[in-house]
C-alpha cells in the first residue's frame, strides 16, 4: 500500500525491496496485492481430464498386475525370426559389398 501511496502521489523512486503489502497472503507486490482473491487462488497440479486418465491407467495397472500375479504361466522360449543361414547369407552379401566398396575407393 505505502508504493500504491507513494506512487499515486507523484514520488518517483519507490524502494520495492523494503515494501511490506500484506492485502493479500504474501502478495508483496503493489500488483498482486491488487488482484482479486479468484486470480490469485492455488491452480490445480493437473488438469482433470489429466486426474481422470492417471486414475484410470493406474487402475489398469493394478489390474495387470493382479492377473500376472494370478497366472505365472511358464516362459516359453522364442525363436528367433531368422535363422543361422540367414545370418550366414546377410555376412556374405554385407562382406562382399563391404570389399567392393573398398576397392572402388582405393
Amino acid at each position: 500500500m505505502r508504493a500504491r501511496r507513494a506512487l499515486e502521489q507523484g514520488e518517483g523512486f519507490v524502494n520495492f525491496l523494503t515494501m511490506t503489502t500484506l492485502t493479500f497472503g504474501t502478495a508483496n507486490h503493489p500488483f498482486r496485492a491488487a488482484l482479486p482473491q479468484r486470480v490469485l487462488r492455488r491452480l490445480p497440479r493437473y488438469e482433470p481430464e489429466v486426474q481422470a486418465r492417471m486414475a484410470a491407467a493406474e487402475a489398469k495397472a493394478e489390474e495387470r498386475a493382479a492377473l500376472e500375479a494370478e497366472a505365472q504361466a511358464p516362459t516359453v522360449r522364442r525363436r528367433l525370426p531368422f535363422t543361422a543361414q540367414d545370418l550366414r547369407d546377410f555376412l556374405l552379401a554385407y562382406t562382399a559389398c563391404f570389399i567392393a566398396a573398398s576397392a572402388w575407393l582405393s
